[in-house]
This record gives C-alpha cells, structure tokens and sequence, in this order.
C-alpha cells in the first residue's frame, strides 16, 4: 500500500530563510577551509620565520664573535691603530694607540682627523695622505707628536679601507714606537764613541805620565835650590806647579776613562747595604768637609734589591755624582740620596736618584753632560760624567737628568735587578 506523499506545507518566506541558511552553510564551510589553510600556511611561515631567525642569531652571533676577536686583537697588539672614514672621523684608535701617544680614546674617536690632536699628528702627514692620494706607505719611519707636543720616532703603514663589494670606507694607519730602538742604537753609537776615545785616552795617558812625572822631580828640585827670598822665582815656580797638579788630575782621569772594566769581577749585592755605606763614608768624607751648610737625606725603599755590580765602581760613580751636586749648592741646600725599586718596560730595575737644590743645569747644557772633556768648572777634566756614563753602561744600566734651572738638578740611575730563578 502506498505511502502518501508528504505536502510541502512551507510557506514561501519559510523556503527562502532554508535557502539562506543552506547558503550561510556553504560559506562557513568555505571559511573554515580558508581559515584552516590559512593556519597551515602561516605555521608553514612560523616554522620558516623561526628558521630564518635562527640563521640571523647564528649569523648576529658569528658577526659578535668576529667582532669581539677583532677588537681583542686591536687591543693586544703592541702597535698602534687608527683608522678614518670617508668624511675623516677618527673611528678605530686602541689601547696601543693611547699608550704611545698620551690621548684617551674618548678624546679621538668621533673627532675629525684635522681636529683630534692638538699637534697634528696625524693630520699633515701620512694617513691623510693615503686617503687623498690613494698611496699606500709601507714600513716607512717618521715623527708623531705626542699630546705633550713630544716628537715619537715611529715605523709605520697606511693603506685605504674598502668593503667586500668595493666600496671605499676610509684609510687606517698601523704604527710602532721606535724610541726605544733609537735610544738602544743611540747608546751603541755612543758607547762606540766612548770606546775609541777611552783607548785613545788610555795611549795618550801613557804617553804624557813619564814626562809629568820628570817635570815633577824637576819642579821639586828647583823648590830646594831657589833661594826663599828669590819671590818672582818661587811665584813662577808655583804657577809651574799648579799646572802640574791639574795635568797629573787630567791624566789620571783619562787613565780611568781608558781602563778596561770587561776584567771587573761582578758581585751580587744587597743595594741598600752598599748604598748605606757609601752614604756614611760620603757624608763624613765629602758632606762635612766640604764648608758649606748642606743637609744630606736618605730614602730608601724598605725591600731587599739585589744587584750585580762592581762595588768600587758604583761607589765611584756615586761619588762622581756627589762630587758635581755639592759644587752646584752656593753656600746652603740640601742632598738628597734616594734607593727604590721600579717597573720599567716589564722589567724591575733598582734605581738611585742623587738630588740637589743646586743651581740647576740649562737646557743647553744637558745633551753636553755625558760628553768626554766638556767642562763648565774652572779646573774640572770634563771626564767625571764620562765615566759615570760609561761605568753604568758596563753593569747594563741607564742615566737620566732632571734639572731646573735656579732649583736643582736629579741625576737618576737604573741599574737591572739580579732575580734568582
């Protein structure tokens, strides 16, 4: 039997909501797979993105550590650095850089080439000549000048900056200091100087002692057989003498500014006991004879400095020293013998400083000092810095001078502390 069909009994307004919702269905339905498309494709991108993010990191990362190990290596180099941009702002100057020329990077980096250094250093010369010019110097030498205004021998290299792809950045210049060669072969040539003139002295000392020595006899023998009343005779006779006694006191200098000191047998000495002798023996022997009102100080530093030294020669050249700053004081002043240890260049040196308020020495006068036979004393030999100078340098050490006129002079010695291994 069959089933009767159903009547549609809808009305029309109730069909077309049905259609509309069928048709809000559909789209839904096309939203959601656009919506879950979409979400696939932008984890699709997360995941791509992440990566890209990582490789950037590592890349960032890399880029630091290259940096970093850049930086570190400007900073250790014992050669100076600084490099300019196309518009001449300083952007590289390192710790080498501030070591040997007295500036602070702060003060130099973001300045202009032609305004950073107040002397110049680097504006006249070389690096901007690179830059403008587009040559390369390589390992040439020259002076810079320091913040003080003090001239700096340097070897030297420039070059222009360009980046991977060609592009000019600016130009850098790499530089050593060489005031520490220039002062070894300084020393050398003197030393060389200071050889020939001691064998020349030492032949020439020879060679006049016998005859002073006759005149002497002679000159004593005229004493005995001049009558006492005989005063033109006896005044000549004593000028004769007089001249005698200087020349014999120049001899004998040249004899000990000839003598060999290769043949001194080197001890190894506590300084502050050798120092506190000789200050006890110059004190009575030099200080309280002398006539005038000098107070004489001691300073010394309260570790054990053990050096290797000939003994009577470093009490020869402190005498030397003594000798001079007791003539620079007038009537009253003071002397000072001072004993330190110090750091020099990674190196531990003992050093003596021998100071007086004397008259002090002129600026012309101090590149004269250690010369043979230069003299500003009225009966001096012009060899007792001689050979002071060339003792010091037998145990390997050094001598400065700081002086001013009307106030004093500081004659300081460095001699190399001997350190048991």
């Amino acid at each position: 039997m069959e089933q009767p069909e159903k009547q549609n009994n809808s009305t029309p307004q109730e069909e077309q909501l049905k259609e509309i919702i069928r048709d809000f269905e559909k789209q839904s339905q096309v939203l959601t797979q656009a919506y879950r498309s979409m979400e696939e494709q932008f984890a699709a991108l997360n995941l791509e993105l992440d990566s890209k993010n990582k490789a950037l990191e590592s890349a960032l990362a890399e880029k630091d550590a290259t940096y970093t190990l850049l930086n570190s290596t400007l900073e250790t180099m014992h050669n100076g650095v600084i490099a300019i941009d196309v518009d001449g702002v300083v952007t590289v100057f390192n710790s080498a850089a501030e070591n040997i020329l007295g500036y602070a990077r702060d003060e130099v980096v973001g300045q202009t080439i032609t305004t950073a250094f107040l002397h110049h250093t680097f504006s006249e010369n070389s690096l901007c000549d690179t830059f403008d010019s587009g040559c390369n110097h390589e390992l040439d030498e020259k002076f810079i000048w320091d913040k003080e205004g003090r001239p700096v021998p340097v070897k030297f290299q420039s070059s222009l900056l360009y980046s991977p792809s060609g592009v000019l950045l600016g130009a850098v210049e790499i530089f050593s200091d060489l005031s520490r060669v220039k002062q070894l072969e300084e020393e050398n040539a003197q030393n060389k100087t200071l050889a020939a003139l001691g064998e020349m002295a030492a032949t020439l000392s020879h060679e006049v002692k016998n005859p002073l020595g006759a005149m002497g006899t002679w000159a004593r023998l005229l004493d005995r057989s001049i009558a006492s009343e005989d005063t033109k005779s006896r005044t000549i006779l004593a000028h004769i003498t007089d001249a005698l006694t200087r020349l014999n006191k120049i001899v004998s200098s040249m004899l000990i500014f000839g003598r060999q000191s290769e043949s001194s047998q080197l001890q190894r000495c506590n300084l502050r006991d050798l120092m506190c002798e000789l200050a006890d023996s110059m004190e009575v022997e030099m200080v309280f004879t002398s006539g005038k009102d000098i107070t004489f100080l001691r300073e010394w530093d309260t570790r054990d400095l053990f050096v290797r030294v000939d003994p009577e020669k470093i009490r020869q050249i402190v005498m030397n020293l003594m000798i001079n700053a007791i003539h620079a004081i007038d009537e009253k002043g003071t002397i000072t013998l001072k004993m330190e240890g110090i750091d020099k260049r990674g190196d531990s040196y003992a050093k003596i400083t021998l100071s007086d308020t004397g008259c002090g020495i002129a600026e012309s006068t101090k590149e004269l000092l250690f010369r043979p036979f230069h003299t500003t004393k009225e009966n001096g030999t012009g060899l007792g810095l001689a050979i002071v100078q060339k003792l010091v340098a037998f145990h390997k050490g050094t001598i400065q001078v700081d002086s001013t006129p009307g106030e004093g002079t500081a004659m300081h010695l460095f001699l190399p502390v001997d350190i048991v291994q």
